[in-house]
């Protein structure tokens, strides 16, 4: 399946689907997708040239397991909710979690994206997809109407677009929400506009580029007085020894532990 016609940012969703394949594949033990794997195995793209990229192959995967686990505990604590996930790209984390019985489940992206993800991953009757963009806000309206508990999903994305969007972003959402639960991760402060020194990005015919972190979370924050830090993981805590020597010795460098550290998040608007 062809997928030359991808633009920047939507190309950038084959590297988790190619970190998340591998490590089925390789029973890594990180995170287990078959469903990444059949993707994987249908897509008409050089794959190859990731296959030094071992921080972002392990990396995604942690990533996405944290999320998912995550992402469990809140539906064990709230069965009946209605899930978002913004710029979803071709992950399948609804398949991956066993098709969870909630009050539905939306996946998000633009619509070159959404065109091929419905063309890998058919829709059901809980889960069906929205073409429109992010900041498009139509969707906040779709997810509240049901009533019920809302966790919205954001992995691998924002960290593409500019500070001021971001926080006007949030704004939106704590103004837009009474509640809700926010499940996202946060880019490397270092890497903020150093995208040519990550391994896989850098391998890509086009180029995407890295605009946002914050180097302490509860900085957002300030941002409204809804927006709360409800919990925070640092990523190389999680990887089972799986990172390359001298990056395991990095992280026990404070300075680079806080500062090259990915970060998974979730946050409470409340």
């Amino acid at each position: 399946m062809e997928t030359k016609q991808l633009s920047a940012i939507p190309e950038t969703m084959l590297i988790p689907l190619w970190a998340k394949a591998t490590e089925t594949i390789n029973n890594g033990g990180l995170l287990h997708d078959e469903t990444a794997v059949e993707i994987f195995q249908k897509l008409d793209y050089d794959f190859s040239k990731f296959k030094k990229a071992t921080m972002s192959q392990v990396g995604c995967c942690v990533r996405a397991n944290l999320i998912d686990q995550e992402t469990k505990a809140f539906l064990k604590q709230h069965p009946d909710a209605v899930v978002i996930q913004l710029g979803a790209g071709i992950d399948a984390r609804y398949q991956r979690l066993g098709m969870p019985t909630v009050t539905h489940w939306y996946d998000l992206d633009l619509k070159e994206t959404i065109d091929l993800r419905r063309q890998l991953i058919p829709e059901t009757e809980k889960n069906t997809y929205i073409a429109l963009s992010m900041f498009d806000y139509q969707w906040i309206d779709t997810v509240k109407a049901a009533g019920k508990p809302v966790l919205i999903i954001i992995e691998g994305v924002l960290m593409y677009f500019e500070p001021q969007l971001v926080k006007d972003f949030f704004i939106t959402l704590c103004n837009r929400f009474d509640r809700a639960t926010i499940l996202m991760d946060m880019l490397s402060y270092m890497l903020v506009k150093h995208n040519k020194q990550h391994d896989a990005l850098k391998k890509m015919d086009k180029e995407a580029e890295f605009k946002w972190s914050v180097l302490h979370t509860e900085e957002m924050e300030a941002w409204h007085p809804k927006l709360h830090l409800g919990k925070e993981y640092f990523m190389s805590d999680y990887t089972q020894g799986r990172f390359p020597l001298i990056a395991r010795l990095a992280y026990r460098i404070p300075y680079f532990y806080r500062h090259g550290n990915q970060r998974i998040v979730r946050l409470e608007i409340e």
